[in-house]
């Protein structure tokens, strides 16, 4: 069943996208000062796999033990993959969440090309900024600490684990990235949406403050603010 366009745009009219790097941090921002219901796509993964059907969700469905044991192209195909089977299901989840709360922030990755179409607000946020180590944030140092603590593999398939690690997720330890720091976000390029750009003097306060004026989140009375 196709659901025309018009129809999920009106179902999402509340929902507020952010993409781009430092998009947890914004979204967690613009809760505290509105209330807003968060929803963090990789969160909601681990329900997504759980639900999946291999008829129509075979990426979701793939058995891959040890996703860096993974050639670095086939990863990355495969975590694409992913996220055009979960995109659906995070559409159907924002159209239940929409009906309950006055906002909804969605963060997180999803099929851009897809919700485009449907998408009534939606920004991206480049980091122009000095570049960082993926693993060195909170949520990833465990994902190199696991490698190294395991007791099936050599020291020199750990230290393979780990160089394949930074190949997977586009980064170098110490934070050289191999990417153009200052690249325009496709979805920019393509579909006009909104960059908000943030450096190493931008704080999370400015960032928020950028993406509130851009969806007139000021509109909204800060009577939910949690403190």
């Amino acid at each position: 069943m196709d659901i025309p366009d018009n129809v999920l745009r009106q179902r999402l009219s509340n929902v507020y996208f952010i993409w781009g790097s430092g998009k947890t941090t914004a979204a967690n921002e613009l809760h505290r000062r509105y209330g807003f219901y968060v929803y963090h796509t990789d969160e909601s993964r681990a329900w997504h796999f759980k639900n999946a059907d291999p008829q129509y969700q075979p990426a979701l469905c793939r058995d891959v033990p040890d996703v860096f044991a993974l050639d670095p192209e086939d990863a990355g195909q495969w975590e694409k993959e992913i996220v055009r089977e979960f995109t659906p299901m995070v559409i159907a989840d924002l159209i239940a969440l929409a009906a309950q709360h006055e906002g909804v922030i969605c963060e997180g990755d999803i099929d851009i090309d897809a919700v485009v179409p449907v998408v009534s607000h939606a920004v991206t946020i480049s980091n122009y900024g000095s570049p960082y180590d993926f693993f060195d944030r909170p949520g990833q140092h465990n994902m190199l600490d696991e490698i190294r603590g395991r007791t099936d593999l050599t020291d020199g398939e750990k230290e393979e684990r780990i160089r394949k690690a930074y190949q997977i997720v586009g980064s170098e330890p110490g934070g050289e990235k191999k990417e153009p720091v200052r690249e325009i976000p496709r979805e920019t390029v393509l579909y006009g949406v909104k960059q908000i750009i943030r450096d190493d003097t931008t704080t999370v306060a400015q960032t928020a403050d950028q993406i509130a004026a851009y969806f007139e989140l000021t509109k909204h009375k800060r009577r939910r603010r949690v403190q």
